[in-house]
């Protein structure tokens, strides 16, 4: 159950979910507050807005001055932004963006991603799983709001196509990631130092990472 609030200027959404045993917080793309936790009451939602209004007012700015993707009519490709009309490797997205109601578009980005993410993905993490000496079972590929990546204790990595989003080094972090929770499912000092091992400068790849939405 999701409840909206207007506070202290703060667009706020609570979301319920009875077996969260924290509560997050998150601030989206279009200045929203977003609060996910177990039953509490709308006072206490209140309370912890008050304790976390100074963050809550650095993140808003950080989403007010990035600029924002046109849809339809630029495209954000491994960390550069670019007209539609630059490439005509997104000559088919443009004319379908085109040629469709606004309400489609989005759609189109989606497909575009996950095509791109489905070579590109494949062939980075073929090339780390070598590396590294790890084969994991499968690959899958999702439109996730916030995970850029999973891997499952069978083998199985998720990647958000959204990553495609993101430049070449940030793609390869996560990749990496994945692939060293198949030797220690947590992040622990050791599954930090593995993950260093193979990319170095891992830290600044993740900061960098962080800068990007994991979503249109």
């Amino acid at each position: 159950m999701t409840t909206r609030y207007s506070y202290k200027g703060f667009e706020i959404e609570h979301t319920v979910k009875p077996r969260m045993k924290n509560i997050y917080f998150r601030i989206t793309d279009n200045g929203k507050v977003t609060v996910s936790s177990s039953k509490i009451s709308k006072k206490r939602v209140f309370e912890l807005i008050d304790e976390k209004e100074a963050w809550i007012a650095k993140a808003l700015q950080k989403v007010t001055e990035k600029p924002r993707l046109v849809l339809g009519k630029e495209i954000l490709y491994f960390g550069e932004s670019y007209p539609l009309e630059y490439h005509p490797q997104f000559a088919q997205l443009k004319h379908k963006c085109d040629s469709s109601a606004e309400e489609q578009i989005p759609t189109h980005y989606q497909n575009f991603y996950k095509k791109e993410a489905q070579s590109y993905l494949q062939e980075r993490l073929n090339h780390y799983s070598v590396v590294m000496d790890l084969k994991p079972s499968e690959m899958k590929l999702r439109s996730m709001k916030r995970q850029w990546g999973n891997c499952r204790s069978n083998g199985v990595i998720t990647f958000n196509i959204h990553l495609i989003q993101t430049p070449k080094e940030c793609i390869d972090y996560v990749v990496v990631h994945e692939l060293a929770h198949m030797v220690h499912m947590n992040h622990s000092k050791a599954f930090h130092a593995l993950v260093e091992q193979y990319l170095p400068q891992s830290k600044e790849k993740r900061a960098l990472l962080k800068s990007f939405s994991a979503s249109l």
